[in-house]
């Protein structure tokens, strides 16, 4: 489990669907639950996971299986998701008050807070929504299933970026329902990522 940061932020599907192109039904992260960059970049994201879920019909009928393809997935998208937030951070200088602060800037947004700035949010939202459409990532898997999981239990995504070596990136990562690991490994990915500038058309 991470430990909690100073840089601490929850962020909701709105605002995941700026960072990462994955839409339903495969979009299989609900919401970042913690984010912090020293001494490693590390997210840990999460999933709710019904009994509605249109996989169920077929997998398996009477057995709320999750797949575990889908753990995988999830996984990935949180690996996907901690790149994204990596390179903007370096785009903007390293500072990650600016980035922390813009980010639950937009979630006020999609709560419809009243504390909520639009002209604040114009301009890494132009940002975000070019990020999400300019990242290719084709990956290594290395994970080990250690629990089942069921429709009604929440996944939590915890990865890690612990290499970095031009565009190889190495992820730590693991799945948890509750504190129980449910599965756990490696994921390596060669990524194609071109970020442009924030702020520019």
């Amino acid at each position: 489990m991470m430990e909690e940061t100073k840089n601490e932020v929850k962020l909701g599907s709105n605002v995941i669907e700026l960072l990462i192109p994955h839409r339903r039904p495969f979009l299989m992260v609900d919401a970042i639950e913690s984010l912090a960059f020293e001494p490693e970049p590390r997210l840990e994201a999460s999933r709710q996971i019904s009994a509605n879920e249109e996989v169920f019909r077929g997998h398996f009928p009477g057995l709320h299986l999750w797949p575990g393809v889908y753990t995988i997935e999830g996984l990935g998208q949180s690996c996907n998701l901690l790149y994204v937030l990596v390179r903007i951070l370096r785009e903007l200088g390293g500072d990650r008050e600016t980035l922390f602060k813009a980010l639950r800037n937009l979630e006020l947004g999609f709560r419809l807070h009243p504390g909520f700035k639009a002209d604040a949010a114009a301009r890494i939202t132009e940002g975000l929504s070019k990020a999400a459409g300019a990242i290719g990532v084709s990956s290594s898997v290395d994970l080990k299933f250690l629990e089942p999981v069921f429709a009604g239990q929440r996944l939590v995504y915890d990865v890690r970026l612990t290499h970095e070596i031009g565009d190889q990136l190495r992820f730590e990562s693991e799945a948890r329902v509750g504190d129980r690991p449910v599965a756990r490994g490696t994921l390596t990915a060669s990524c194609a990522f071109r970020l442009p500038p924030i702020g520019t058309k």
